[in-house]
């Protein structure tokens, strides 16, 4: 079976668990005998992974209508399969909004008017644009609708100085390329994750005939909460509408988009992520000095994530646990307030904020925590917490994740009980039989929860769209 796949991240450029969770499915699929060609919107250089490579492409408003795209991409093969991917160049990042795009677009501009070379620039994102203005882009001109025509629902947004009105717009640019590449259909079905590549996804879906299936890794309404971005929602509810089925990645995820969404129960499928469990450990204790108790957050720093209770539940813990550290890594939003946060309560010397932390440093984190704590207000899934358990280390969960659904061996709190979550740290930390005890159980639960059996289901439920789609196409001759 062939799929295009669109996605908005892939490792080693990640932001969060969907380039994690892209990564383990393709990679599994595969291997299953599924060819796969995954387009992504990118910034930044060439990239690779085990089983994937990434070839930059100019964009093609840049060339002649018959000349060849240049940097074609690279395939490579899973034991049947085999994964295509090309990365389309567009002024686009995981998780970015409206406030996050004008922010960025500020960014570059102030930055490539105050530098004279590129080695002084420090942002990633300004440093992207300006090597080669995004792959051959004119940022002047990045953003500018490309087919208006394109029914892409979108929030109208003040004009950012000269550039575009809204990140909406660009979404729809992409959409226009993805589609002028791809409209000759040299697959079966179309597989889109989340809101960024849902207009691409609908709008081939309908050119070429091909069904279509979406995969939702969070909503808006996780991302955001009550002051979700309304252009994104209508987005979100385009494409889960327009989907022939729906893959959401737990039971919790499933019944957020029936209740925001609307969208019939029996449309939704869900697939849980999984993990590769970790052959080898590193005794990162041995290697570097690090107090007695670790407690370990990793993820991005918004109100999603819960970092602010995190620093709030610390407060509890320290005058109950000697020689503890509480170690915050990630990037986000939310972190300046964070950081207030934790010099208000005078807690610096009991705190380690790393920031965005990847690679050899992330695998550290990892082994040398003692409990991994995910305080997050609506989890759709929650990955880390598999990895945390894959490196031997117990897990505190919300309740509102959908890791829950799948670990029993977990301690799990409401996000808002602060309380009771402090005192779950402070009975795990003083008690090393219960950590022992909590992470054996749990790695029996992980070892069964790896992305082949995520592959396996995500292919049945390709495997019921194709037929049912044959069976439209046979019962309407064409």
């Amino acid at each position: 079976m062939k799929v295009l796949m669109l996605g908005w991240e892939y490792p080693p450029h990640i932001a969060g668990g969907l380039g994690t969770a892209c990564a383990g499915l393709t990679s599994a699929l595969a291997a299953q005998g599924v060819s796969i060609h995954f387009v992504v919107p990118e910034m930044v250089g060439d990239e690779k992974t085990d089983h994937m490579v990434f070839s930059s492409a100019a964009c093609s408003r840049t060339l002649g209508k018959d000349e060849p795209l240049s940097g074609s991409a690279t395939t490579t093969h899973g034991a049947h399969g085999s994964v295509s991917p090309t990365r389309i160049p567009a002024f686009l990042s995981p998780y970015w909004n409206q406030e996050s795009f004008t922010k960025a677009i500020a960014r570059v501009s102030a930055q490539r008017a105050a530098v004279s070379s590129r080695d002084d620039i420090e942002d990633p994102i300004a440093r992207a644009v300006i090597d080669g203005e995004v792959f051959g882009i004119a940022i002047d001109s990045v953003l500018e609708p490309v087919q208006p025509g394109l029914a892409v629902p979108r929030a109208e947004e003040p004009s950012v100085g000269r550039y575009s009105p809204s990140i909406f717009s660009e979404v729809e640019r992409f959409t226009a390329e993805v589609v002028s590449r791809f409209s000759p259909a040299d697959f079966d079905l179309i597989h889109a994750h989340d809101w960024m590549t849902f207009p691409a996804a609908v709008a081939l879906s309908q050119i070429t005939k091909r069904p279509l299936v979406v995969h939702v890794h969070s909503l808006e309404h996780d991302r955001s909460g009550v002051f979700y971005d309304e252009g994104i929602n209508s987005i979100e509810k385009f494409g889960l509408s327009s989907a022939d089925r729906v893959i959401a990645v737990s039971h919790y995820t499933k019944c957020s988009i029936e209740r925001h969404h609307g969208i019939a129960t029996n449309k939704i499928a869900v697939v849980h992520n999984g993990v590769y469990p970790k052959q080898v450990v590193n005794d990162y204790r041995q290697l570097k000095t690090w107090p007695k108790h670790v407690v370990l957050f990793l993820g991005r720093v918004t109100y999603q994530k819960g970092p602010e209770l995190f620093v709030e539940v610390a407060k509890r813990v320290i005058p109950h646990v000697h020689d503890v550290l509480f170690v915050l890594a990630g990037d986000g939003d939310l972190l300046p307030a964070v950081r207030e946060k934790v010099i208000q309560l005078q807690l610096e010397d009991y705190f380690l904020l790393p920031g965005f932390v990847q690679g050899e440093e992330l695998e550290e984190l990892f082994s040398v925590a003692d409990l991994y704590v995910m305080p997050s207000v609506s989890e759709p899934f929650g990955i880390t917490a598999l990895e945390a358990i894959s490196f031997d280390t117990p897990v505190i969960v919300s309740r509102q994740s959908g890791v829950a659904e799948v670990i029993q061996h977990a301690l799990k709190v409401d996000f808002w009980d602060t309380e009771r979550m402090a005192d779950l740290i402070i009975n795990a930390l003083t008690h090393k039989v219960l950590r022992q005890e909590l992470v054996e159980k749990a790695k029996e639960e992980v070892a069964r929860l790896h992305w082949d059996v995520a592959a396996t289901k995500t292919i049945e439920v390709y495997r019921d769209v194709y037929l049912s789609e044959q069976t439209r196409a046979t019962s309407s001759g064409r």
